[in-house]
């Protein structure tokens, strides 16, 4: 399922929305921040690192800010 939207909720959850505006995940950020998605991906920066999240929720992988 593509992500077609991703909307930060009080500064701690992004939400995860496919093509018709039904929910996917909830993802819990805390202290994290929201810097992008594609249509399979979600970045959430925490402090220099950024954690990359799939549309199930899953950390799939983690770079480094510059």
């Amino acid at each position: 399922m593509a992500i077609a939207n991703v909307v930060e909720k009080a500064g701690k959850h992004i939400w995860l929305y496919d093509e018709k505006g039904r929910v996917i995940k909830t993802i819990c950020i805390s202290s994290g921040k929201l810097i992008g998605f594609t249509s399979t991906t979600v970045s959430v920066q925490y402090g220099t690192q950024i954690w990359i999240y799939n549309e199930k929720g899953v950390k799939v992988g983690t770079s480094y800010a510059k």
